[in-house]
């Protein structure tokens, strides 16, 4: 469903405490809040629970909306994310160089640009991530890959691949550099960390 099919008399009525008008809300916005959530968490599951944490807020606080309601939704997404995001420092885990710089660039990202609205409904993303990730010389994906896909630490890397610790963690950040710079064109900058499933 389109996000469009809301109008001022669905969110009346979902003030109203009508659930069809509610379900329709959620119809028509959940996949494009999920995509938006995307865009900052990179997590599928953390970006629906989010996402589902946002529709029990507004019906929670249903008597409380207006019209038009589109800027408050993506605005609560990006909230959510930025809630989970200063979570994780917080981790039992502890966060090495890279993951914490990873989860500074997200908040950055987050409070300091607009919502990727040019291409949160495509799926082009991933494949142009999946490209820049394959160009990479074969030592450095190689590592990059066992960061990324398997949240390995530094050290466990170097271990599995008979290297120094310093070489591992020279080439992640030889990988960070050089997709930094071949996905510098994308409006989600370093989107290839959506596939991330270690925070």
């Amino acid at each position: 469903m389109s996000i469009k099919k809301i109008d001022e008399n669905v969110i009346r009525n979902i003030a109203k405490g009508e659930e069809k008008a509610f379900s329709l809300l959620y119809d028509c916005y959940y996949t494009y809040l999920n995509t938006v959530a995307l865009c900052y968490i990179f997590n599928r599951d953390v970006a629906n629970e989010i996402v589902n944490d946002v529709f029990i807020n507004v019906w929670h606080k249903r008597t409380k909306l207006a019209y038009p309601i589109h800027f408050y939704l993506v605005q609560s997404v990006k909230n959510g994310c930025l809630n989970h995001i200063r979570s994780q420092r917080t981790n039992d885990r502890v966060l090495n160089e890279h993951k914490k710089q990873l989860l500074d660039f997200q908040e950055d990202y987050i409070l300091s640009n607009p919502t990727p609205l040019q291409y949160v409904e495509t799926q082009e993303i991933e494949k142009e991530v999946v490209n820049a990730i394959a160009q990479l010389p074969e030592k450095c994906r190689i590592i990059f890959e066992q960061y990324l896909f398997n949240g390995k630490l530094p050290d466990e890397i170097a271990k599995d691949l008979l290297i120094s610790v310093s070489t591992v963690r020279v080439q992640l950040k030889n990988a960070m550099d050089k997709l930094r710079i071949s996905l510098n064109h994308l409006i989600c900058v370093f989107i290839f960390i959506f596939l991330i499933n270690t925070f």
